[in-house]
């Protein structure tokens, strides 16, 4: 806490020097630090808890590392991945080229619908071994009996898409990376599926 307490303290004296108070104090999240210094710190602007795990950043120690962790109880999942995405990313609605995202298409085998689902992820930088985490719950998702549907990670404000941190290493380190993906259902044990991104930033659509 008080590393991170010591980083906010010398992000802020940098902007009030630089920007001046009334462009430093604009905190439009309200977790008590100013969006200039989110992007600093490399948390999420528009978010408290930039990581999910039920702590504002302010009072986390490590504001984007959630712990996370894969349930191995309860009946097998009838989730399935069938795709897991985090470049190449492909808008089929607009009919071309995506920014790089967290893609998920999922398929429920089952012959209900599924609701309460949550995915969980972490990043890791090949090179430098930097590592972030994140909690996401898919509030207002429903993924239909028998029925494929994706999840899309990024920051469109449509059905099926859910914020990203747009200050993660994802977005800001142009190493290789391997991200963790767990997809959780209420009373099911998790699956999971592992993706390699090349190096190289995030790209935006052409």
């Amino acid at each position: 806490m008080k590393t991170q307490k010591t980083i906010l303290a010398a992000s802020l004296l940098t902007i009030l020097l630089s920007q001046g108070v009334q462009a430093a104090v604009v905190d439009s999240d309200q977790d008590g630090i100013p969006d200039t210094a989110e992007a600093l710190i490399q948390t999420d602007p528009l978010n408290a808890d930039t990581d999910g795990d039920g702590i504002k950043d302010l009072d986390d120690k490590e504001p984007t590392v959630a712990p996370i962790s894969v349930v191995t109880s309860g009946p097998k999942s009838p989730i399935e991945i069938k795709e897991a995405l985090v470049e190449d990313n492909y808008d089929y609605a607009a009919k071309h080229d995506a920014p790089d995202h967290l893609e998920l298409l999922l398929k429920n085998s089952s012959s209900k619908n599924l609701t309460d689902l949550s995915v969980s992820y972490s990043i890791t930088s090949n090179d430098s071994g930097k590592h972030e985490s994140y909690i996401v719950p898919l509030k207002g998702f429903q993924l239909a009996a028998g029925a494929e549907d994706r999840v899309h990670l990024d920051d469109a404000k449509i059905a099926g898409h859910f914020r990203a941190n747009p200050n993660s290493i994802y977005k800001t380190d142009s190493s290789a990376k391997t991200f963790k993906v767990i997809v959780d259902a209420a009373g099911y044990q998790s699956v999971t599926a592992e993706i390699n991104k090349d190096k190289g930033g995030a790209e935006q659509a052409d």
